[in-house]
């Protein structure tokens, strides 16, 4: 099955390479955002529309986290 590979930091713009860092402070890791760096656009847009939920939604950041844990371990996927 063809995968995307990662992107290295030096192979994204600017704006992108502020993204990662600020994903890197926060969950440890970019490499998500590094394999959709592959549509700058797709990256940029997906960081707005976070912003907004994280601004506007109902509910805590620590029950989004909890929420974010538990579906991850439901699918096995190590966070």
């Amino acid at each position: 099955m063809p995968q995307l590979r990662v992107l290295g930091m030096d192979e994204v713009d600017a704006e992108i390479q502020v993204i990662c860092e600020q994903s890197e402070r926060e969950s440890g890791s970019s490499a998500s955002t590094r394999v959709l760096a592959h549509h700058p656009a797709l990256v940029k847009a997906l960081r707005n529309f976070r912003g907004l939920l994280a601004k506007e939604g109902m509910l805590e950041a620590p029950l989004k986290e909890l929420v974010r844990l538990k579906i991850a371990r439901m699918n096995a996927c190590r966070y």
